[in-house]
Formats: structure tokens, sequence, C-alpha cells
């Protein structure tokens, strides 16, 4: 039995508020066992958190939306490409 197994078993400690939480969460967790690889993904070097995508587009966003600027959907989607070339150092993306 799996520690997350082990939590949906009912525990006199718990009040039946709290185990319909841990349940909740419980299921979260195997809902979702495939895409939670933390230890792999620290060993490659990736970041554990969201802070460096959610920080990029709060820097992508400061910079395209300027004040009067509006953008098209074409127009938006060529100048995301070069803010991708820039950051990332390939201007392959360029030619696609």
């Amino acid at each position: 039995m799996s520690r997350l197994e082990q939590l949906l078993q009912p525990s006199a400690a718990r009040t039946p508020q709290v185990q319909e939480i841990v349940a909740r969460e419980v299921n979260y967790f195997q809902t979702h066992r495939d895409h939670l690889h933390y230890q792999e993904m620290e060993k490659a070097g990736a970041p554990r958190g969201s802070g460096a995508v959610e920080s990029l587009g709060k820097q992508l966003q400061g910079r395209l939306r300027g004040c009067g600027q509006t953008w098209g959907r074409p127009g938006l989607t060529h100048l995301l490409k070069l803010c991708v070339v820039f950051n990332n150092r390939d201007e392959s993306l360029l030619w696609n």
C-alpha cells in the first residue's frame, strides 16, 4: 500500500471534514502521478517551481503592452517569436 493510499484510511485523529480534504488532495496526486517527476527534473537542472515561467510571462507582458500599443494576433505572434529567439539565442526559429 502506497503512502497516499495509507492516507485514505480513516483515522480517529481526523475529523470527517479533514478526511474529506485529505481524500481530495490524495486524489489530485494520484490523478497527476505521471506528471510529477520532481527528483528527475531537479537532476536535469530544471527549476522546481513555476516562478521562471511566471516571471517570463510578466516580463513579456510588460514589453508588449506599452502605453498606446495594441497588437493583433499575427503581429503579436511575430514579436513573441523574436523574443524567444533573443532569449534562447536560436535564430533557426526565425525561419519556421
